[in-house]
């Protein structure tokens, strides 16, 4: 499941606060990295030195041809 998708839908679904720790790597220079993200889709990156740019694709629905948003990503 998607990372920001999941805490954000899980929270609403069971009404109430959720967050996820992400273990990734900086696709730049490869640097290991956490992300922490909550169901406010709040996120912060736990490290001092780490500035991640961040963002989640639009997804024009009108001309999605896609079965679902999912296969669109």
């Amino acid at each position: 499941m998607d990372a920001f998708a999941t805490p954000f839908v899980q929270g609403r679904l069971r009404e109430e606060n959720v967050s996820v720790t992400v273990d990734t790597e900086c696709a730049h220079c490869r640097r290991p990295m956490q992300l922490e993200i909550d169901s406010a889709m709040n996120w912060r990156c736990p490290e001092a030195d780490c500035a991640p740019i961040i963002f989640v694709p639009e997804v024009d629905f009108s001309r999605l041809e896609d079965p679902s948003i999912v296969e669109a990503f």
